[in-house]
């Protein structure tokens, strides 16, 4: 076997740009995320109140001790990373007596925090009863309070109906900054399960007001009860608030409306009953950020998506408006519209990069737009210069004359060692608290990978139609802050032989390789774009990589992960989002891959053939019997399990025959590693049982009915070195069953109960281990095998 290529770090912190061809790009598709996100989860129009009921039921089951005689796990968890690569990260709170201390909420991870300006972060709320961190507020008064707002409200359209995702569970408070959280019991209800935004009075921080998909909210007594002062029927419902604390009264705007004409309100005293007014609204305007200029509180500015169809509009840049008397109605201007001279400047709620394809590349075939609109759109004013703001979607643009031309101050696409990088999808833009536009011109960013920091806000940015063709025509500057950051999205994960490296496709952040070894979880590699998915390593010759992009676009490395190329020679289907594809465990030359039909390819995917017909629903999940390289299971979206006992053989019209032991998405199978004829399939979704097992192959299929909660589970796994010990990845962390399913222990330690992808048994530091790729804390690995003690010579 050729030497193993893949300690590439070397090469990746000395490398400054991308190789397109050894890294290969793909935009992700956050629309898509969100739908497959809540397709998986059908079954329930009340998802909080199943997981309330499964987590009381969690509190009842035994918990899995992690200590050293522990039956289970010789070891406690132990994080794998990545801590440089964070996922997608709606909102950064600064401490302002003390900038060093900073929150940041990750929309599936829950809260972050650093003491050390984000040298480190750990996560801080483990025990909220939901992760979906989309917005937080300091109390003015006393520095310890924070309030966390959770419920992801950004979604497309189309989204609706199929169960909405990313639900909150209302807003949580702690008292002692971040040790503790507890639930506003206020908000244990329908309108509070997407809080978009929170404010808390200056003027008495006993008043919070929170914009919630039915409109803006007030407490006048900490979150205790609340009163609804602006409803709107709007979809996305409210969406920003800016607060404006110079004058007596809580002066405060809402913006509410995402994919239907958008409104601007405004009230001068929220804090009475006085009316809110409408001050800005225009046909086709979309999704609206609100900033007030900290220096000229009479200056409002407003960035909105545009509503218009067609590729090129269709949430992209409406308008960037401005109002210098206060937010009054009619006192509106557009600085800057869609059809505004300046190209660049029409580009700020685009991808950049492809909208000027054409431009910095002639010949190329561009350009291509992806408009972010609906879901990356913050606007921030300079807090000494109301004239300079800052714009962002995909890239963080600048404007130095009150929005009227705008330049790009940061590049997504370069390497991540150019001082230019910093990652796509920009969610919020706050400025460090000692700020003074000359010594200290820090200011964050969050997004899709995380927190980033520039330290001259004010330089340069590169202006004109070709401004996003090259990173040095912008001085802007970025540093990332993710160290230890641990809150990516995986979908799944694999363990190369030695144990000691990983692979995992992230949600926004594409395939990624990992190691234990030196420097560890800060340096993992991102090695194929757009949204990561499904990942194999070859366990003969690891050489053989596999990873994919969104839809079934799979590609493969020859040579240990240094290059990637496309590997859909043949492909052609009505792919998932997250399309499942293995290795053939006894045959490592052959792989499967599914969509509508089952593909079989047996030259290490340099071409595929179908090798079925259609089946009963797109495939979700594949296994291959271990010793037995003919018998092959394929669970489907719609429930049904498909098998063949000829599976090398099969045609393109071959049909597969299949049963349905119930209604649901197949979310994993898997064989016993010994016996081919005893195999696990669970289901996500709600409603039913979640695991069942076959002891004929996958021809029948029994429900382990057992003390395992109504919650989606994703994955098991089985341990090779005790059969009957069961390991399952769930919306609510890692179950353990020691008895072969027929009774479950709980297992969060170390990563609280957020959202398990995948549980993977493979080679640890001493043995077997069992590892687990999250959907919002990254990867993680528990030994299953005792540290050898050292025996002392004689």
């Amino acid at each position: 076997m050729r030497p193993l290529p893949i300690l590439l770090l070397t090469f990746a912190l000395a490398c400054s740009h991308v190789d397109r061809e050894a890294f290969p790009e793909r935009e992700d598709e956050p629309g898509a995320a969100v739908a497959y996100y809540a397709m998986k989860r059908s079954g329930t129009d009340d998802p909080q109140r199943s997981y309330a009921i499964a987590r009381e039921q969690m509190r009842r089951l035994p918990r899995t001790q992690q200590q050293a005689d522990s039956a289970t796990f010789p070891t406690a968890w132990q994080f794998l990373g990545p801590g440089n690569i964070g996922g997608r990260t709606r909102v950064l709170v600064i401490d302002p007596t003390n900038a060093n201390t900073m929150y940041a909420g990750a929309v599936s991870g829950g809260i972050f925090k650093t003491t050390d300006a984000g040298t480190s972060w750990r996560a801080i709320g483990d025990e909220l009863a939901n992760l979906t961190v989309n917005s937080l507020a300091m109390s003015p008064r006393d520095r310890n309070v924070l309030f966390a707002g959770t419920g992801e409200g950004y979604f497309r359209e189309e989204v609706r109906g199929t169960g909405l995702p990313l639900r909150g569970n209302g807003i949580f408070v702690t008292h002692n900054a971040g040790a503790t959280w507890q639930q506003l019991a206020s908000t244990a209800n329908e309108n509070f399960q997407w809080v978009n935004d929170l404010v808390v009075s200056t003027h008495d921080p006993n008043r919070i007001y929170a914009a919630t998909r039915t409109g803006v909210w007030r407490s006048i007594d900490e979150g205790a009860t609340w009163s609804h002062v602006l409803g709107t029927n709007v979809k996305g419902g409210c969406l920003d608030l800016a607060w404006r604390g110079d004058t007596n009264g809580d002066y405060l705007f809402a913006s509410c409306g995402t994919f239907e004409r958008a409104t601007v309100y405004r009230t001068k005293n929220a804090e009475s009953d006085d009316a809110w007014t409408s001050v800005l609204s225009e046909e086709l305007m979309g999704r609206t950020s609100l900033a007030i200029a900290p220096s000229n509180p009479s200056m409002i500015y407003a960035l909105s998506a545009s509503n218009t169809d067609g590729v090129r509009f269709n949430q992209a840049l409406h308008a960037v408006f401005r109002s210098d008397a206060n937010g009054d109605p009619g006192t509106w201007n557009a600085r800057v519209r869609s059809n505004s001279a300046d190209y660049l400047s029409t580009l700020i709620l685009t991808n950049p990069l492809g909208a000027t394809s054409e431009l910095c590349t002639p010949g190329s075939g561009g350009p291509n737009f992806t408009t972010m609109g609906w879901y990356c759109n913050t606007i921030a004013v300079d807090p000494l210069d109301p004239e300079r703001v800052y714009a962002a979607g995909v890239d963080v643009f600048r404007s130095d004359d009150g929005g009227r031309t705008w330049g790009v101050g940061s590049y997504w696409w370069t390497g991540t060692n150019d001082p230019a990088f910093a990652h796509a999808d920009q969610h919020s833009i706050v400025f460090h608290p000692a700020y003074d536009g000359a010594a200290n011109q820090k200011m964050f960013a969050t997004n899709d990978g995380g927190v980033f920091r520039t330290d001259n806000a004010r330089s340069p940015v590169a202006k004109g139609d070709k401004g996003a063709c090259a990173t040095g025509f912008s001085q802007m500057a970025w540093t990332s802050l993710n160290h230890n950051y641990g809150a990516t999205q995986f979908y799944h994960g694999a363990v190369f032989p030695d144990g000691t490296h990983f692979m995992a496709g992230a949600q926004d952040n594409g395939t990624l390789i990992g190691s234990t070894e030196y420097p560890g979880p800060d340096a993992w590699l991102h090695r194929i774009g757009g949204d990561g998915a499904y990942v194999a390593v070859d366990q003969v010759d690891p050489n053989h990589l596999y990873g994919e992009a969104q839809f079934g676009n799979l590609f493969h490395s020859f040579d240990g992960g240094y290059i990637f190329r496309s590997a859909r020679r043949g492909l052609s289907d009505d792919f998932l989002f997250v399309t499942p594809f293995l290795i053939d465990p006894n045959e490592h030359s052959r792989l499967w891959i599914g969509g509508g039909h089952l593909w079989r390819s047996d030259d290490f995917a340099v071409n595929w053939s179908s090798a079925s017909a259609v089946l009963q629903g797109q495939v979700t999940a594949i296994a291959v019997a271990p010793a037995r390289s003919d018998r092959v299971l394929a669970g489907t979206n719609e429930g049904a399990i498909a098998r063949n006992d000829s599976a090398r053989t099969t045609r393109f019209d071959t049909v597969w025959p299949s049963t349905k032991p119930r209604d649901g998405w197949v979310s994993w199978i898997a064989f016993d590693p010994i016996d081919a004829n005893v195999a696990y399939a669970t289901y996500a979704g709600f409603g039913g049982e979640h695991v069942w097992k076959s002891i004929d192959g996958g021809a029948t299929w029994s429900a382990l009915s057992s003390n395992l909660p109504d919650i989606p589970v994703h994955a098991i796994a089985i341990d090779p070195t005790n059969r009957a010990r069961l390991f399952l990845g769930t919306d609510l962390g890692v179950f353990v069953s020691l008895d072969g399913g027929a009774s479950w222990s709980v297992e969060n330690t170390g990563f609280a109960a957020v959202v398990t992808e995948a549980v993977v048994i493979a080679r640890g530091a001493w043995g077997p281990a069992v590892y687990a790729f999250t959907h919002g804390r990254g990867a993680w690995r528990a030994e299953l095998t005792a540290k050898p003690v050292k025996r002392r010579a004689r």
